[in-house]
């Protein structure tokens, strides 16, 4: 299984680092909010996925609730990524697991200079 950490800032910012090839990646995103700057990276991360199967690992409590789909998303414009992300996923036939880390634990963090 592929392991690839992911972060998004508040200034638009996104990095992800994958733990199994080493690799990493920063950018700035047109995103709005660090909640989609968190989505952005995930999306990334995804497309540049190796492997069919991927665990994504982030800091966003948030994120990764909505994309286990234990809470429910009240903003239309995460919704709509969550919905990219959901497309990604069958559009590529990935199995992705979803985890949650403390932000110290990120070592994506690192790449968002």
């Amino acid at each position: 299984m592929e392991k690839i950490f992911t972060d998004g800032s508040g200034d638009g910012r996104i990095a992800w680092y994958d733990e199994t090839t080493d690799e990493n990646f920063s950018a700035k995103s047109a995103a709005a909010t660090s909640n989609e700057a968190e989505y952005l990276a995930v999306l990334d991360a995804l497309t540049k996925a190796k492997q069919k199967d991927v665990e994504i690992v982030s800091d966003s409590k948030l994120v990764v609730s909505q994309l286990k789909r234990e809470w429910h998303i009240k903003e239309p414009r995460l919704r709509e990524l969550f919905d990219d992300v959901q497309a990604l996923i069958k559009q590529r036939g990935l199995k992705v697991a979803f985890t949650w880390i403390p932000r110290e634990e990120n070592p994506a963090g690192k790449y968002l200079g």
